[in-house]
């Protein structure tokens, strides 16, 4: 059996190498092939994108990087090319080659010639530029002395009124007004002709480019003509002298003839890269072909191989025939003496097998069944040693069982552990936001203070810009305050009335202050036809464009940044307004642009120029752009700047409504005495500086025990709590206080997020829950709301005015106009009562400009309270103005009755 064995075993093996062998071989012959093939064509690959980036290099060394690695790429596909025909020998021609590299020559030479071509137009379009500056400037001052000359003629005129005003007038429409026309005419040219001269390094196509020329050469040719109306002989010979610096670009080897050379040697790059592309693809097909005839081979061989394996196996299967009929009569032979022994081992195998070990195995012999005996023993043991080590395995793992358990309930508490670990995080980041708002009540508190007693405008409108970012970064705290005490985490909007005016200022004086310590030009402009109020979300605009600007102003580093605002009617002619701030900085590739709003991606050269910024403020300009509706786009070029738009719909505005946005407190005098708790003294001085202004005498106190103990010398009208105080809750203060004799009118301050609800006022037991920073508009309103019965008139100055205007109007007209102010009164004060937040503060401004005309002062006070409560005035200054309006009507009859005016139809009048 042993020899049969190795027989078989010889025959396979001799087979088996024949089939190794021949596999090598063909290996050997085909990989090779295979290799080069892949590798030519990955090298025609970058050839096509190397050919393709000669137009995209910025500078010498660029470009002869691109050359170099073009050329090194034709090379390899060359020579790759050879070593696949030398495996199959054919002609092969070397012209290919060789022209592949006369071409990545010439289009080296080509593109270096065209980068020079493009530093020298961008060198002369920043010179076209200066000129054409510089003759506007000059056709803008002609323009307004000739402005001057029609007014002196107006005024000659008004001067002489009895002289003939048939010559002046006829002078002034002969040369005074047609020569402003046409100075007005030039301007028009002039500026068109620096739009269309920054306009030709853009065109890429030679008719283009000719169009433009005409159009060029057309307008200078009229503006040399319109040269005579210049009044000033030195201005014109100034004009000329622009005017010909401008016609020399326009002439043969000028900026335009630059133009053209470059668009044609544009033209030739693309022409030779087809031709270099159509190069590689012929060497390509030749190594194409090589690599079949190749492969064609090794099929060949692959089928003598099959053929000569066929006739082997063939020997095999006749040897193993052999064999087996040996090895049956040898099995036959031996049969019967094996078969009791096997038959022995079967029964004990098939026992072990059911757990019946038994006793121990006899070994019968030497021979193969002796050792099966043996290793029938050893599994026996084996078997027996596993039993006994599963019994005790059973035991481990109810133990082990136990011990899950445990780490289950131990994974709970962990768990529970980091839910709290996050609540702790969120209270801090809502904690980190109270304390932010802390200072910003004072920063916006002293800023409106500020404001209020300046006088000089500059520092005012300055003073205004400080304190609307310092309101637009209250805005976003609140934001961070409700993303840590919310589950929403959108961007809600919050659209208010705003004049687009007053923004684009703001936002001009934030510009002009970046730019100031670059050195930077700053150029911000308004479209004429913008609408004048709008509804939206303005903090996520002015933080979109606060962003932009910003950013242009970090990449550049010298020239100009701009802001253009502009407008256009949308859907069913909604306004939408784009806001494009551009820059003269280091510009982008398009490869940035692609990533411009990804976060925390910032350019290479922005971060070689060590520029700050972690690279969030796009990708957080984007999401704000989202959340209102609108686009955020960007054009760059590289060495050029950049131009980023956002692009918005809003709503039409409210002028009234703006302006009441915008308005400060009422100008009234209140007399209340008033106790400030708070513990910070910024507050404290903010506070003070507010109810001062509105005539209040202040107490302060910075612990709730120093309060209590003032409440306690002396009595106040009115005390405001701090809710965080170092000693003791504001609530408890509050407690405390109601329950004194005569007690005062309590109000809590707050720097959380608290809604002045008549829940949160029952909890706290107060009347109202101010937010810091404090309002002036809301202090106003709780101390003209402080009693619910209103007080006595200013009946003689009510009586003054229906006085003095019966002398001024007589007093049938004065008559009428109280009866229609009487009439409609109780109509309007109906109307406050009954409307919407927005409706009511329009009606109380209507209201309040009519009772202003009778001098009811009070009346006007709580009106005024009333257009300021941005969500509507609460029940208690509702009763009050209903009640002074009871009491004024009251009034204006007793005046009327004692200026003997009779205020119903049919009487008879004074």
């Amino acid at each position: 059996m042993a020899a049969l064995a190795i027989m078989v075993g010889v025959a396979a093996i001799g087979v088996n190498r024949y089939l190794v062998r021949a596999q090598d071989d063909l290996v050997q012959s085909s990989l090779p092939a295979m290799q080069l093939a892949s590798r030519i064509g990955a090298s025609a690959e970058v050839v096509g994108s190397l050919a393709s980036a000669f137009v995209q290099a910025n500078s010498g060394e660029d470009l002869d990087q691109i050359a170099a690695a073009l050329l090194q790429a034709v090379i390899s596909i060359e020579s790759g090319a050879r070593r696949l025909e030398g495996m199959n020998p054919s002609s092969y021609p070397d012209a290919q080659g060789a022209q592949a590299q006369d071409i990545v020559a010439r289009m080296t030479a080509n593109a270096h010639q065209e980068l020079q071509i493009t530093g020298r137009i961008r060198a002369i379009a920043v010179d076209l530029a200066q000129e054409g500056e510089r003759l506007d400037a000059l056709i803008e001052a002609e323009t307004d002395l000739a402005r001057l000359r029609i007014t002196a003629g107006i005024a000659q005129l008004y001067a002489m009124p009895d002289a003939d005003p048939r010559p002046t007038l006829d002078a002034l429409a002969d040369r005074s007004f047609f020569g402003f026309e046409r100075l007005t005419e030039l301007a028009r040219m002039i500026d068109a002709t620096r739009l269309q001269f920054q306009q030709v390094p853009t065109i890429a196509k030679a008719q283009d480019l000719e169009a433009a020329r005409d159009a060029l050469s057309a307008r200078l040719s009229l503006a040399v003509r319109r040269i005579v109306f210049v009044s000033s002989p030195l201005a014109a010979e100034q004009a000329r002298a622009h005017l010909q610096q401008l016609q020399n670009a326009v002439a043969p080897n000028g900026f335009l003839d630059l133009q053209r050379n470059k668009i044609l040697l544009q033209t030739r790059i693309a022409q030779d890269r087809v031709l270099l592309q159509k190069s590689i693809a012929d060497l390509s097909e030749r190594a194409r072909q090589a690599r079949d005839a190749v492969q064609a081979e090794g099929l060949a061989q692959i089928a003598m191989a099959k053929k000569r394996s066929s006739q082997m196996v063939f020997v095999l299967v006749a040897v193993v025939a052999g064999a087996v009929i040996a090895g049956g009569m040898l099995w036959l032979y031996a049969r019967r003496q094996l078969v009791a022994r096997l038959t022995n081992i079967s029964r004990r195998i098939v026992a072990v097998a059911g757990g019946d070990y038994g006793p121990p195995i006899v070994i019968s012999g030497h021979d193969e069944i002796g050792r099966m005996e043996k290793a029938l023993a050893i599994l026996r043991r084996r078997a027996s040693d596993a039993a006994k080590l599963r019994n005790s395995l059973e035991e481990a793992v109810i133990a082990r069982t136990g011990d899950v358990v445990a780490e289950m309930q131990a994974s709970d508490i962990a768990r529970a552990e980091a839910e709290a670990a996050d609540r702790s995080k969120t209270e801090f980041l809502a904690r980190m936001s109270h304390e932010i708002r802390t200072p910003l009540n004072g920063i916006i508190g002293m800023l409106d203070l500020l404001e209020a007693d300046e006088r000089e405008t500059g520092r005012k409108q300055r003073t205004q810009t400080a304190l609307a970012s310092a309101r637009e970064l209250l805005d976003i705290t609140n934001d961070i305050l409700n993303y840590a005490g919310s589950a929403d985490r959108g961007n809600r909007g919050n659209p208010v009335h705003f004049r687009l005016r007053e923004l684009v200022g703001q936002m001009g004086h934030q510009l002009q202050s970046l730019a100031a310590k670059k050195d930077l030009e700053v150029v911000v402009d308004l479209s004429d036809n913008a609408p004048l109020v709008l509804l939206g979300d303005v903090v996520k605009i002015r933080q979109i464009v606060g962003n932009l600007m910003s950013n242009a102003v970090k990449y550049t580093k010298r020239g100009m940044v701009s802001l253009i605002v502009d407008h256009a009617p949308g859907a069913d002619n909604q306004p939408v307004i784009s806001f494009t701030v551009a820059d003269t900085g280091s510009g982008m590739t398009q490869d940035a642009i692609a990533h411009a709003f990804d976060a925390y991606t910032r350019a290479d050269s922005a971060k070689r120029a060590g520029i700050e910024g972690l690279g969030l403020g796009l990708a957080i300009s984007r999401s704000l752009t989202e959340a209102l509706g609108g686009a955020l786009s960007v054009e760059s070029a590289k060495g050029v700047g950049s131009r980023f738009t956002l692009t918005v719909p809003l709503l039409p505005g409210d002028a009234v409504l703006a302006a009441e946005d915008d308005a400060a407190a009422p100008q009234i005098k209140i007399d209340r005495e008033v106790l400030v708790i708070d513990d910070h003294r910024v507050n404290l001085m903010v506070a003070r500086g507010y109810l001062e202004r509105l005539g209040c005498r202040v107490t302060e106190a910075e612990t709730g025990a120093a309060g209590l103990k003032a409440n306690a010398e002396r009595r106040f009208d009115l005390v405001l709590i701090d809710l965080d105080l170092p000693d003791m809750r504001g609530e408890d203060v509050a407690a405390q206080l109601a329950q004194t004799k005569d007690a005062p009118q309590l109000v809590a301050l707050t720097a959380h997020l608290i809604a002045d609800t008549p829940e949160n006022r029952l909890r706290l037991g107060v009347a109202r829950v101010l937010s810091k920073p404090i309002s002036p508009r809301a202090l106003a309103e709780v101390l003209v709301a402080r009693d619910a019965v209103p007080v006595a008139s200013n009946y003689p100055e009510v009586l003054k005015a229906l006085l003095e205007d019966i002398a001024d109007l007589g007093a049938e007209t004065t008559a009428r106009i109280l009866r229609a102010f009487l009439d409609d009164l109780p109509l309007a004060v109906s109307a406050l009562l009954t409307t919407p937040p927005d409706v009511q503060r329009r009606a109380a401004h209507k209201l309040k400009g009519a009772a202003s005309n009778f001098r009811l002062d009070q009346l006007c006070a709580a009106l005024a309270c009333v257009e300021c409560a941005e969500n509507g005035a609460d029940k208690a200054l509702l009763d009050l103005v209903q009640a002074l309006a009871q009491t004024a009507s009251v009034t204006l009859e007793s005046a009327a009755h004692e200026a003997r005016l009779q205020t119903f139809e049919g009487s008879t009048k004074r």
